[in-house]
């Protein structure tokens, strides 16, 4: 199976900040919904950055599709599509003008697709998109992605700030596009339900750095959550355990589930923010 996005060892250091990525490595499989998960100001968003050529890297590689891009090459770019968390088009166009105007810019772009997703979602064809709120941005925003054929959906914050009926609107077009079991999705959202509803495979960013990246459900099915003592949990051996943080005197884990762990009072991971609040908050292992 083909990656439609691999990244080895990207690399970006500002002159101006002590903020840096550093050595991030991971892909996206068809079929898959990959989430970046990660505190504010951990990189994910820097990351979506470098990925679309946005930011230059100091080091590292990105293949697209298996071939390796240079900030020169723009053919690839008609098999993605992005969403950033603010709307970027032209403030004074109307949807109808930025159908003729995307018919020219995108090579597989589908003005009849277009229409069904703009009546879809409601929104108004002959008014300024100035005019339109948050939502009704986004939903623009997410029709025009879905309109022009991409095996790769990048989304940065898409749902953020979003109701909670145009955020399920938004979530059932993101698993719509992913049924095609050729195509795929990277994303970051700080909203736990996206995560919870969409994810397949998760990367934990910390400090610019990938802390962890796991399959959703071999998380929630082969981990648990630990409460214990000090001394309780120093009977376990490194291996066992993927996060953990003291609070209040206790140590709080994210466990495997084996022969040693399964004598102690495990609990169940049941979504997503019980293992968040551990492994974005915890202590190096």
């Amino acid at each position: 199976m083909t990656p439609l996005l691999s990244v080895h060892h990207l690399t970006k250091q500002f002159s101006n900040s002590r903020f840096s990525i550093n050595d991030v490595s991971f892909q996206v499989d068809p079929g898959e919904i990959v989430a970046l998960i990660g505190k504010n100001g951990s990189g994910k968003s820097t990351l979506i950055r470098m990925i679309v050529g946005d930011y230059p890297l100091t080091s590292g590689e990105i293949y697209f599709f298996s071939q390796r891009v240079s900030p020169e090459d723009t053919a690839y770019k008609n098999d993605i599509s992005v969403v950033f968390d603010s709307m970027n088009f032209t403030k004074n166009m109307t949807v109808d003008k930025l159908n003729r105007m995307f018919q020219k810019v995108f090579r597989h772009f589908d003005s009849t697709l277009f229409n069904d997703y703009i009546q879809r979602f409601e929104l108004p064809e002959k008014q300024a998109v100035k005019f339109f709120s948050r939502g009704m941005s986004m939903k623009l925003s997410m029709a025009v992605a879905l309109s022009h054929k991409s095996r790769l959906l990048i989304l940065d914050e898409a749902t953020a700030g979003l109701d909670a009926a145009s955020r399920d609107e938004i979530q059932d077009e993101i698993e719509k596009f992913v049924h095609d079991s050729n195509r795929g999705v990277l994303m970051t959202s700080h909203i736990a339900e996206d995560i919870d509803r969409l994810a397949t495979k998760l990367v934990f960013l910390r400090h610019g750095q990938v802390y962890t990246q796991i399959d959703k459900a071999a998380l929630f099915n082969n981990y648990a959550r630990l409460t214990c003592d000090e001394t309780e949990f120093e009977k376990l051996e490194d291996e066992d355990v993927l996060a953990k943080k003291h609070h209040l005197g206790e140590v709080q884990a994210i466990v495997l589930k084996n022969e040693r762990t399964l004598s102690f009072d495990l609990e169940p991971i049941e979504y997503i923010d019980q293992v968040n609040k551990i492994i974005l908050r915890g202590e190096d292992i």
